[in-house]
């Protein structure tokens, strides 16, 4: 298995386990998970991520866009590494509203992280442009609605933020992997 099919493969762990853990084993599901266990394994499996965007930041090296790339995946990193803490302080009712406040802020950075990336990936025609502008749409809409609105991460207004953050994590493991074929 070559590289490109592996990052493919992370993008796509990154996408499909907070819906089958959270979903389908955690307490809003077949409740085999408690929130503090579903948390867990959720952070584990989307560790795939941050290494996935690292991994096609490395093929644009050199490129036009490899600086956006490289700028939006540390705060990726920062983001998702905050906004796990704020998650596994939650789980535990006695710290909900500190949980809160830190996701708050950390799960913003992140999804703005994504937009930033997109840019990256837009300047050097590295995905289509409609995936690009989908990153950048769900980053600039993160902000405005969990940064400026203080939007709560449990509000009907948050889903299309992290509806939009699984499907183009989904498409650009499935664009990933059809180009992996493409290069054989």
């Amino acid at each position: 298995m070559n590289s490109k099919m592996t990052n493919g493969i992370l993008f796509i762990v990154g996408a499909l386990a907070p819906f089958i853990i959270y979903m389908g084993l955690g307490p809003d599901g077949a409740d085999m998970l408690d929130v503090a266990g579903a948390e867990k394994w959720v952070f584990l499996f989307m560790l795939s991520i941050p290494i996935a965007f690292m991994m096609t930041a490395d093929t644009m090296k050199g490129g036009s866009g490899h600086g956006y790339a490289k700028a939006g995946l540390i705060i990726i990193i920062i983001g998702y590494t905050g906004g796990s803490v704020g998650d596994a302080i939650g789980a535990q009712d006695e710290f909900k509203s500190l949980g809160s406040s830190i996701q708050a802020t950390f799960w913003t950075a992140m999804l703005m992280g994504v937009g930033v990336t997109a840019i990256g990936y837009f300047v050097q025609k590295t995905f289509p442009s409609w995936l690009c502008g989908l990153m950048m749409l769900i980053g600039v809409y993160a902000f405005v609605v969990f940064g400026i609105m203080g939007i709560s991460d449990n509000d009907a207004l948050s889903m299309p933020a992290w509806i939009g953050m699984m499907l183009s994590f989904l498409c650009l493991g499935i664009l990933t992997i059809r180009n992996s074929k493409k290069q054989k």
